[in-house]
């Protein structure tokens, strides 16, 4: 699909990107806006792998549905890409989330202030509409991102902080303690791993997995999360194919029972960083050090598998002080703040609208002189 950003003073393309099939050149296009704007951020930290990027994104999750875009100028050079993503109707989450969609936009650095991305989320607001979505959120985790959402007036929902720790740095005398002070007033508590669940466990992981997700600080999202046995398994399938290694860790009671998991992500392509993503403790078996317990086998564990991986990089919510001291024990440092806004949809629009208005009369007024 192509189709022309109609409004500007010049003349651009605005390209619909699917990974499955899409040209070189379009692939060379996408690395040059992507790596321009994490250079800008980014002046000392290694570029995102490629061929891990391509693969990724060239393996959609059944999950959900992501629409890429991108934007070129009368040289043909790329200016801007954009995303719109969606649940589909295979998603536990459909039901609660059908309405919702998710919006990026990402302009390089010569190209910002020329209505190019206002003129883009116009594009964006119509196609969203046609699928009958009427809320949209976007996330902002820079300066750029920021300004623009609030510049677009978008209701502060939630804010979220990444924490990255090297493992150099990591007191592993403390990381020692927590596990042997878990096991010893625990002894009947045994942690065990897996990448896929196992069958027999399965759907008592979903449910603990459900109930601890959802009890985390969310701010103002007013989202339920749900893991089923088959959105489990989807996403296992999803992420071999992606080349990702998906390692859970639980505990198991003595009577069999599940009562905490963490999880991690590791890509032999970008060997030397791993992402944490959620460590989760049912309410019933607080109290009792298992987040401690949990998130040290977790860094002992990430010590003998993955020796070349040089830091952990993991995202908590600013409310949620428990893990944050946790974290900070740990050696977690924050990094930088991700900021997550929300529009109902006809508002922003009313937004986009009066704010090119505004462009289209100052630029008649510039051409009276």
């Amino acid at each position: 699909m192509e189709v022309n950003l109609l409004g500007l003073s010049k003349s651009y393309s605005l390209v619909e990107f699917t990974p499955e099939n899409a040209s070189e050149s379009l692939w060379t296009a996408y690395f040059t806006i992507s790596e321009k704007v994490f250079r800008e951020l980014n002046t000392r930290g290694r570029l995102p792998n490629r061929e891990a990027l391509r693969r990724l994104f060239s393996k959609p999750n059944p999950l959900y549905t992501v629409k890429r875009l991108m934007v070129f100028d009368e040289e043909e050079s790329a200016i801007a890409s954009a995303s719109i993503s969606y649940d589909t109707e295979l998603s536990p989450d459909y039901e609660s989330s059908s309405h919702i969609c998710q919006i990026q936009i990402s302009v390089v650095p010569f190209c910002r202030r020329k209505k190019i991305a206002t003129y883009l989320l116009k594009h964006m607001i119509e196609t969203v509409r046609a699928m009958g979505k009427d809320t949209v959120r976007a996330d902002a985790e820079n300066p750029m991102g920021l300004g623009f959402c609030k510049y677009l007036k978008g209701e502060l929902i939630h804010q979220e902080v990444q924490h990255r720790s090297y493992l150099e740095d990591v007191d592993w005398q403390l990381v020692d303690q927590w596990c042997e002070k878990g096991k010893t007033r625990f002894p009947h508590t045994a942690i065990e791993s897996f990448q896929e669940c196992p069958e027999n466990d399965i759907d008592e992981f979903c449910r603990l997995y459900t109930e601890t997700i959802n009890q985390r600080p969310v701010g103002e999202m007013e989202q339920e999360l749900i893991t089923t046995p088959e959105s489990r398994r989807i996403e296992e399938r999803n992420f071999k194919r992606r080349g990702i290694e998906w390692h859970t860790l639980i505990s198991r009671e003595q009577d069999g029972h599940l009562s905490a998991m963490t999880d991690i992500m590791y890509n032999p392509q970008e060997p030397y960083r791993i992402h944490q993503y959620f460590t989760g403790v049912l309410s019933r078996y607080r109290r009792r050090g298992l987040a401690k317990r949990i998130k040290a086998e977790m860094l002992m564990y990430i010590k003998e598998r993955f020796p070349d991986a040089e830091y952990i990089k993991t995202t908590t919510a600013n409310e949620n002080k428990p893990m944050r001291a946790i974290n900070k024990q740990l050696g977690f440092m924050p990094q930088k703040t991700c900021y997550m806004f929300r529009w109902a949809l006809s508002d922003l629009d009313r937004r986009v609208d009066k704010v090119l208005s505004a462009s289209d009369q100052v630029s008649s007024l510039k051409r009276k002189r």
